[in-house]
């Protein structure tokens, strides 16, 4: 059987190269943004060749969007040619059903060829028939219009030659063996397993120590609200009591305890309250008989007044007439004795108003602080205040109004999660891989399809533990999440993959692609369309899904993730794979 031609078409340079295929060993097409390589090479199955015998050629292209393979032959001016232009979506792995397919061309005098599709003749499979008149280098592309997808797909240059003769010397020259072990697996068995394909790449790549781990509330996170004394639960003044999924800030007043009151102390508040009432009576004949007594007071003083004035006057006369000579000595003093009188009665009548003044102000700091009718009041309002200790939300509330409560017994419960912690624990025969400061990255059993970047997402390494657990033989290590969303919820199960070592630029594939073969990696490579080629692999790390390949691949090769293993059946019974298509 002749060998496969490769060509590889690039975008930038537009340029075509071709070599036999016994001296090309990974023929594989890169489809960067659709700067992909082609494949041209005789096919070799008997249902594709030409009436003049002439292998035709294949073409494998990749864009971001779809997978062309397509067939053609050695196209001579004035012929018309047949084009087999299989069209897969790459994100699906399944053919394109419906839609419009135009090839464009434009041959070397500048005058542009079009023929154009309505629809493929069967899934996945467009038939375009051109006709070239001038013979020379043809730019040309396939434009696809479709639900499915839509795609320009560059196809490079198309060569007419002028005649079969310098045709049949084109193919005579490309003419070779096939590549070493290779796989016929043909679009329709493809597209029948919805078939992926991954690319081997440069990544950088990062190996990892899974740990199992659960989300836990940070140290002071958590707060159990309890009674100090035992007694009824009461709401919170005119508010209610507060139920599970409310959130409360620190210091909040959530409900007060009404303890009971020993019989004791019942009769000796009753006792209080009557000594109150007496006290109060007595209070009040008190102010009575001092108010009373500062009206008689007021009395005296208006009359010691009167009288003052009264022997003042007698005593300016009787000073007058003892100097004019017509009083005497003894008048004088009489009256001047009884100024003093005078004098010193009103004296006392002010100081005795001053001193009931003063008793009157003093009364009201004698009255009890409690009224009586207030003391009945206080009994049942003895109540003491259960307040947050922090700010969080209650998830658990199991009492009731009126319930009665031990001392100490739990009546609320509140978890403050805006921040969460990862809890882990490292074996003590792993410490030696993981560094002071490990980068780590989180998935939850509730969200497997998410992946979490600890430090990108503005967690922090809280601490790795200095004490190995004498049981499990494990130290514990923990990360601080902020936890705004609620995402994280306490108690979810979590696996902590930490970082031990990284390496950069190196070719990686998806692990999907890998397929065990006697205990060895393998994968299968496309060397074109329909044809793959098994791959003996040396691995190296693994790191969220992609392996490092460090032999066996070359970068842009593109391996079978989605139906490598059905590709491998067909290699051990190729014969049931190979009889071409039926066009």
């Amino acid at each position: 059987m002749k060998c496969l031609v490769f060509i590889m078409i690039f975008s930038a340079a537009m340029a075509i190269g071709a070599m036999a295929g016994c001296n090309r060993k990974n023929p594989a097409s890169s489809g960067d943004h659709g700067h992909a390589p082609v494949a041209q090479g005789a096919n070799g199955g008997a249902a594709h060749a030409e009436e003049n015998g002439l292998d035709p050629i294949s073409v494998t292209l990749f864009t971001p969007k779809v997978e062309l393979f397509m067939e053609y032959p050695h196209l001579v001016r004035g012929q018309k040619a047949r084009f087999l232009a299989h069209l897969t979506v790459l994100a699906a792995g399944e053919p394109v059903r419906a839609g419009t397919l135009v090839l464009e061309a434009t041959g070397p005098d500048g005058k542009p060829l079009q023929v154009k599709l309505d629809a493929p003749a069967r899934d996945g499979l467009f038939t375009p028939e051109p006709t070239f008149d001038t013979p020379g280098s043809y730019k040309a592309r396939l434009v696809l219009q479709s639900l499915q997808v839509e795609e320009a797909i560059d196809l490079g240059e198309l060569v007419v030659h002028a005649d079969a003769a310098a045709a049949a010397k084109t193919a005579e020259a490309a003419a070779g063996e096939d590549p070493p072990g290779a796989i016929p697996f043909l679009m329709e068995q493809q597209w029948k397993i919805a078939m992926l394909m991954g690319q081997a790449s440069k990544q950088t790549l990062t190996r990892r120590l899974t740990l199992p781990g659960q989300i836990v509330a940070p140290q002071g996170a958590e707060a159990v609200i309890s009674p100090p004394v035992a007694g009824r639960l009461m709401p919170p003044g005119a508010g209610r009591i507060p139920r599970v999924g409310d959130r409360v800030e620190a210091g909040q007043v959530l409900a007060m305890i009404e303890p009971p009151l020993p019989l004791t102390e019942a009769i000796q508040l009753s006792a209080n309250q009557a000594q109150i009432r007496t006290l109060e009576t007595e209070l009040a004949l008190r102010s009575f008989e001092m108010h009373s007594k500062a009206l008689e007071v007021e009395r005296s003083i208006v009359q010691a007044r009167t009288r003052l004035d009264f022997a003042r006057r007698a005593f300016d006369r009787a000073a007058r007439l003892r100097e004019q000579g017509a009083g005497s000595e003894a008048q004088r003093e009489q009256a001047e004795e009884e100024l003093r009188l005078a004098q010193a009665e009103h004296d006392s009548a002010f100081a005795v108003q001053k001193l009931y003044q003063e008793s009157l102000a003093q009364l009201p700091r004698l009255r009890p602080t409690t009224r009586p009718e207030e003391a009945n009041v206080s009994v049942s309002q003895m109540h003491m205040p259960l307040r947050a200790a922090i700010s969080g939300t209650i998830i658990s509330a199991e009492h009731i109004e009126g319930e009665h409560i031990d001392a100490h017994q739990e009546v609320f419960r509140i978890v403050n999660t805006d921040h969460v912690w990862v809890l882990a624990h490292i074996s003590e025969f792993d410490l030696a891989e993981v560094g002071p400061t490990p980068d780590a990255t989180l998935t939850l059993a509730a969200y497997p399809d998410r992946s979490l970047d600890i430090t990108a997402s503005g967690g922090r390494l809280v601490n790795i533990g200095t004490v190995v657990d004498l049981e499990s033989r494990t130290v514990p290590i923990r990360y601080e999440l902020p936890n705004k969303d609620g995402l994280l919820r306490v108690g979810l199960f979590a696996d902590v993959h930490l970082a031990t070592k990284r390496a950069a630029d190196v070719i990686a594939i998806p692990e999907e692609a890998i397929v065990l073969d006697a205990g060895r990696p393998t994968v299968y490579v496309m060397l074109e369309g329909e044809t793959f080629q098994k791959r003996e692999l040396t691995l190296g790390i693994r790191d969220q899904g992609f392996v490092e390949v460090t032999s066996g691949i070359n970068e842009g090769e593109r391996v079978a993730t989605r139906g490598a293993y059905e590709i491998k059946l067909a290699s051990l019974s190729p014969e049931s794979f190979s009889h071409g298509h039926a066009h």
